[in-house]
């Protein structure tokens, strides 16, 4: 008897961990409205209830909390387009094990108000990222596939694609980014592929942070590639000539994890990820043309 009373605090102490782990920062991404920043992260930090918030930051001003999430175990994910954000907040309920999400729209400056009620989400919409359509059709990524979903729907293929895909990113000029485990694909929004950039990962990459070599995520803008490399803690950028380099290179306990490009300087975002049941901590880094490093918000 004793022995099983142990085993079940064993479980219910691994169940408690692996629970932290799955409401546990990054869960969301990072975007660039003009003059400001937009990302999602948890307030207040130390939370263990999780409750999401969008943060946004201008030059010359210290990060302050834009939309703030009322229920626990939430997260927000966010798109762009022109000056019209959109945000998908999402919660767990946890009596019914179920996710379910709503869509808000806002601009700078203004409320947000709910364009999509909340609804069950069996596809963890917005974690492979999503864009809009319109007010009443989204598209998103769902490994391996890219759907379409319009309001009170069902989701349906977007288009088909020759590989498994883990997550999208709408960008310049109507186009679509997909990243795959090794690769990463410029393409039309009928799937047609206008670039590709193969062998992304470094097969001799050692103690990558959870045993996870692989591209976290990725921006394009003007030829250029940028990469949150979570395998080698490194942020890359690969050049319209295919010239790839690192351009920040972080230790552990920071992982790469969201990047951005401002028009032609460089957002990149860790977190101090110590997996002892906390909250991650963030650390974003603005990188400037001439290549100076300035830290935004990092919280020890």
């Amino acid at each position: 008897m004793k022995t099983l009373n142990i085993r079940t605090k064993i479980l219910s102490t691994l169940l408690l961990l692996l629970t932290s782990y799955a409401f546990a920062h990054p869960t969301g991404n990072m975007i660039v409205i003009g003059d400001n920043v937009l990302w999602s992260y948890v307030n207040p930090i130390n939370d263990p209830n999780h409750y999401a918030c969008v943060m946004i930051w201008t030059k010359g001003s210290q990060p302050k909390v834009f939309v703030q999430s009322e229920y626990a175990a939430s997260d927000f994910m966010l798109y762009n387009k022109q000056n019209e954000i959109y945000m998908i907040e999402r919660r767990f309920l946890q009596a019914s094990d179920e996710f379910h999400i709503r869509v808000l729209k806002s601009t700078i400056g203004s409320q947000p108000k709910v364009i999509w009620d909340w609804f069950k989400d069996d596809y963890r919409i917005g974690e492979g990222g999503f864009f809009m359509l319109s007010d009443d059709q989204m598209v998103f990524g769902k490994y391996p596939e890219i759907y379409s979903l319009k309001k009170g729907e069902q989701p349906a293929t977007y288009f088909k694609f020759d590989q498994p895909i883990n997550k999208i990113r709408a960008v310049e000029h109507n186009q679509i980014l997909l990243l795959s485990d090794n690769t990463c694909y410029l393409v039309q929004q009928n799937g047609n592929i206008l670039k590709q950039w193969n062998d992304l990962i470094d097969q001799k990459v050692e103690n990558a942070p959870m045993n996870r070599n692989q591209v976290f995520d990725a921006d394009y803008s003007k030829g250029e590639l940028l990469l949150s490399y979570w395998g080698r803690r490194s942020f890359d950028l690969i050049n319209a000539n295919g010239k790839r380099q690192i351009i920040l290179q972080q230790s552990d306990p920071y992982t790469p994890h969201w990047v951005a490009f401002w028009n032609k300087e460089k957002l990149l975002f860790s977190s101090k990820l110590i997996f002892d049941g906390s909250t991650p901590k963030p650390h974003l880094t603005l990188l400037t043309e001439q290549n100076n490093q300035s830290l935004i918000w990092n919280i020890q």
